[in-house]
């Protein structure tokens, strides 16, 4: 359509000569073979275009599965994602206007019943309150018949006391002295001090009664009966007793004696021939020395045993009393100090005549220990038993003593270097550091002990002495008669 523009152009001028009516043909044959070679290098560059989009489709396919993968693990989040997270909050308000009214439902509360119309809801309540009401009440009798029964028992003895010592019942608090006192340790033991007797520094007296008061020692003791005691403590003076050890009374109560105090287990052993003396079966001695219980146990004492086996505990007479064994996982680092002590234990009675018969026999002991002395071969026995057991307790507590000794030192050593890190001044600082390196030195050295040699020299005038010499640094008279001197 354009060619046929173009000639109707063309043709409105006049054609006045042949020639351009010639020209025209060749010019649109030209014009169509340009048209022509463009077409053609048009189709060539696409077909190359296509062919290197082919070279790099691999590369476009792994890009596509990445994108996949990723689009996949996107979706995958998405699944987590809660919408309505993201949601604008609802208004309140709305909801409220939304929301019907409802009317509040009236609550009755559950009262219970008054506790005098429902008894059996406090059946625990009403235990615990009665078993509180019987330990109150039986505390309240308990403590009041245990301070009756020490009161009688003091009141029944205290003539008896009043002839043997100056001073008896002593409260030994008041600077002034007061006479009639029995001391409350506590609501089940009483104690009574007496003073003023040649021969001892005093005589203490312990009721040890049961725990009335307490309700479970009641109970037990229905179980497992026990009986009140009186236990006697005479403090004899050092020159007043010999050295002799022994324990006599009731099998039980002297063994569980040996087991607990160092002296009995230390010194005595069990005798055995005791029916020889006339004692009753059920007594039984241990003893260091048995001439000792020979010289006690005399026909009067004797007596008392057999008229009173049941009343008497046991007996107990040292002169190495240190008290009760440590126990498990104590020692002692060193010896024990020991004083000479008397011990009674009786079974509290409320006859007379027995308790009378009981505190005579008392006192007829102890004088017939402060005039007892051992034999010459007993002396020496029993100082040959003292000096074993005094190597054997310092043998068995060497180890002790040296760990203590070497905590002492280092303890010490410990405020000296702390002493010198806190000192400020260098002088005093240099001077202490000194002092420690000389210390320091000075336990490295080896320990010599130095032995001297006397050295005896003698002045005799020259016309009448002959001497001669024996020894180094010794001079000896062989004989002469004259002034001498010692240098």
């Amino acid at each position: 359509m354009g060619f046929e523009s173009i000639s109707y152009q063309f043709c409105d001028n006049p054609c006045n000569t042949e020639g351009d009516v010639m020209m025209w043909p060749s010019l649109t044959n030209g014009l169509f073979t340009i048209w022509i070679i463009i077409n053609v290098q048009l189709l060539r560059h696409s077909n190359e275009a296509a062919e290197m989009d082919n070279e790099f489709a691999e590369f476009e396919d792994m890009e596509v599965e990445d994108v996949n993968d990723q689009d996949a693990d996107d979706s995958d989040d998405d699944e987590f994602i809660d919408e309505d997270e993201f949601s604008k909050p609802i208004k309140k308000a709305h909801l409220q206007k939304t929301e019907p009214e409802v009317s509040p439902q009236l609550r009755f509360a559950d009262v219970p019943a008054h506790f005098r119309s429902n008894w059996a809801s406090y059946q625990v309540e009403a235990l615990v309150l009665a078993i509180l009401a019987v330990y109150m009440l039986n505390y309240i009798f308990g403590r009041t018949r245990n301070r009756n029964i020490a009161n009688k028992w003091f009141m029944d003895v205290t003539p008896l006391l009043e002839e043997q010592f100056t001073l008896v019942g002593d409260d030994g608090t008041s600077v002034d002295l007061k006479e009639g006192h029995m001391h409350k340790e506590t609501d089940a033991v009483y104690t009574i001090w007496c003073s003023g007797r040649i021969g001892c520094q005093g005589m203490l007296i312990t009721l040890k009664l049961l725990k009335r008061q307490d309700l479970i020692h009641v109970i037990m003791n229905l179980i497992r009966p026990k009986q009140d005691k009186v236990i006697i403590r005479i403090d004899v003076d050092n020159n007043e007793m010999d050295s002799f050890v022994f324990a006599i009374g009731q099998r039980k109560s002297v063994t569980k004696a040996v087991k607990e105090k160092m002296d009995l287990s230390f010194f005595t052993v069990e005798r055995k021939g005791v029916d020889r003396l006339g004692l009753p079966s059920s007594i039984v001695v241990y003893a260091e020395i048995f001439e000792a219980v020979n010289a006690i146990i005399d026909p009067a004492v004797l007596s008392v045993f057999r008229k009173y086996e049941n009343a008497i505990d046991y007996f107990h007479f040292s002169d190495q009393y240190s008290g009760y064994k440590p126990s498990d996982g104590e020692s002692f680092t060193r010896l024990p100090e020991t004083s000479r002590v008397l011990f009674f234990v009786f079974k509290m009675s409320n006859e007379m005549a027995e308790i009378d018969a009981l505190l005579r026999m008392v006192f007829h002991c102890f004088e017939k220990i402060r005039r007892y002395r051992l034999s010459r071969e007993g002396k020496l026995k029993a100082d040959k038993k003292r000096q074993s057991v005094q190597e054997a307790f310092l043998k068995t507590t060497h180890q002790a003593r040296q760990e203590a000794a070497q905590a002492r030192r280092e303890e010490k050593t410990r405020e000296r270097k702390q002493r010198l890190l806190e000192e400020e001044d260098p002088e005093k600082q240099r001077r202490l550091e000194k002092l420690e390196q000389k210390r320091d030195m000075k336990m490295r050295q080896p320990k010599m002990k130095q032995l001297k040699k006397p050295h005896i020299q003698i002045h005799l005038p020259e016309e009448i002495y002959e001497m001669t010499s024996l020894c180094a640094g010794a001079t000896i008279i062989t004989y002469g008669i004259g002034n001498y001197s010692k240098t």
